[in-house]
């Protein structure tokens, strides 16, 4: 994941120099975007090409450079410019100096706390560049997944495998920047089985913006569906993807476990309607990673809440809108929608009602796009995919966010002060605005029955 987002950081790192020693094989599922049979060196190189933003090449030995980022804690030097990154299971931390790790939490497999390392490295890299005066944490600092909590070292009592965790019923809304970090770190993670539905209805696929910030996908995958994409490229996994071009509410189903990575207030509105049982969500704002366990239903905080949906542009204005492009926007249309142009002018003209109406509403609604494009960078996006992978499997595991305080369903994580005391979990109660999750909503009681009849909150 470290050289993965590095290769990512296209206008911040110029190039990425990889020493690695040659002949070590793969232990498990690594590097998505190279062959799995090649060993780890040319596994990380070919994974870079992939990628095809900043260049990566092998070299023998460290060299002067901006900064130095080390793997592990074998390596032993003097120079106080080395950042050491490590990861065991579900921690990960970065300092000046080796992390020494007992060896009891060595052997884990698990990605969480590797990833989670990637992320803490990488923003230090970045910062360090856009914030020239900005200084990296002076002694060691770390995250745990787990516990969700600050710390230097793992948490006691955290499992290093997890055995043979079924995943069936669990559904992903959302392939895009954090989605697809959530499908990378189950990919990765053994032990995990059962059918797992993605789906993602953007009709322009992977795009170049989603190479910044995409850990799975490269170059050769712009303009696929995002869900197959992601479905492919993981499909050697214990688990069995169930990829769907479409949003997710148009499936028609309820499962008992919902997995909100959209990035859109609307979006997540039209997923809480569906009240499912059990639903996490995950999410960035600049420099922020936030991970949410929704509900206990009417006390917790839904989807819905403190999220207001983004007002609409109205359905004569997207006609006025589209009059005005010309026969080169009813081609357009007529394209993206699948309907005929003589439709869409009839549908231009008179503005009817129906199957045709609507398909070319939701199309221009598509075009539309986002009110304002917001500032997102990758690690961001990686930590709150990883904080929702980790939830995920916690969930299924009866696993409290944190222990201490069974009551916290909320995680935030900023990586501008990373060792902040800001940097913790919370309890976020529902929003008394909110109409979705209100007291009086019919939907309420069904959703307590729902989730009364799964694992406890």
């Amino acid at each position: 994941m470290l050289i993965n987002l590095l290769a990512r950081a296209a206008g911040v790192i110029r190039s990425v120099h990889l020493v690695c020693p040659p002949d070590v094989p793969l232990a498990g599922r690594i590097v998505p975007l190279a062959p799995r049979e090649v060993p780890l060196d040319e596994a990380l190189l070919q994974g870079a090409q992939a990628i095809g933003a900043v260049r990566v090449s092998p070299a023998s030995a460290a060299t002067p450079a901006d900064t130095v980022l080390v793997v592990g804690s074998e390596y032993s030097a003097k120079d106080r410019s080395l950042r050491f990154v490590a990861g065991y299971g579900w921690w990960g931390g970065v300092s000046s100096r080796p992390l020494l790790v007992p060896k009891a939490y060595g052997s884990s497999s698990l990605p969480f706390g590797p990833y989670l390392a990637a992320t803490l490295a990488v923003a230090e890299v970045f910062l360090a560049v856009r914030l020239p005066r900005y200084t990296a944490p002076a002694g060691p600092y770390g995250w745990d997944c787990w516990s969700q909590t600050m710390s230097r070292t793992p948490a006691p009592g955290a499992p290093g495998e997890l055995g043979d965790l079924d995943l069936s019923g669990t559904a992903l809304a959302g392939v895009g920047a954090v989605g697809s970090t959530w499908v990378h770190a189950l990919w990765a993670a053994p032990g995990l089985t059962g059918e797992v539905t993605l789906a993602d209805a953007d009709s322009k696929g992977v795009t170049l913006t989603n190479l910044n910030r995409c850990p799975p996908f490269g170059h050769q995958h712009l303009g696929s569906s995002k869900a197959h994409c992601a479905a492919h490229i993981a499909a050697d996994a214990d688990l069995v993807w169930r990829p769907h071009h479409a949003r997710f509410e148009r499936l028609g189903i309820t499962p008992s476990l919902l997995v909100s990575a959209v990035d859109t207030n609307r979006a997540r509105a039209e997923l809480q309607n569906r009240y499912a049982p059990r639903m996490l969500s995950a999410s960035t704002l600049d420099l922020r990673a936030e991970s949410l366990r929704v509900g206990p239903p009417g006390t917790g905080a839904c989807l819905r809440c403190y999220n207001s949906p983004e007002a609409l542009t109205g359905d004569d204005e997207l006609r006025d809108r589209t009059r005005a492009g010309g026969t080169a926007a009813v081609v357009a249309l007529a394209a993206e929608a699948g309907v005929p142009e003589t439709e869409v002018r009839r549908w231009l003209e008179r503005g009817e009602c129906g199957e045709v109406g609507t398909r070319l509403l939701e199309s221009l609604r598509r075009q539309a796009g986002p009110v304002q494009a917001r500032f997102a960078v990758g690690f961001t996006s990686a930590m709150a995919g990883t904080f929702l992978a980790a939830e995920t499997v916690k969930t299924l595991m009866q696993q409290p966010m944190w222990e201490t305080e069974p009551s916290h369903n909320n995680v935030t994580f900023q990586f501008l002060r990373p060792t902040a005391h800001v940097n913790a979990t919370s309890r976020l109660a529902r929003d008394p605005q909110c109409p979705a999750c209100a007291p009086a909503h019919p939907a309420l009681v069904a959703w307590r029955r729902r989730a009364a009849a799964h694992d406890r909150w």
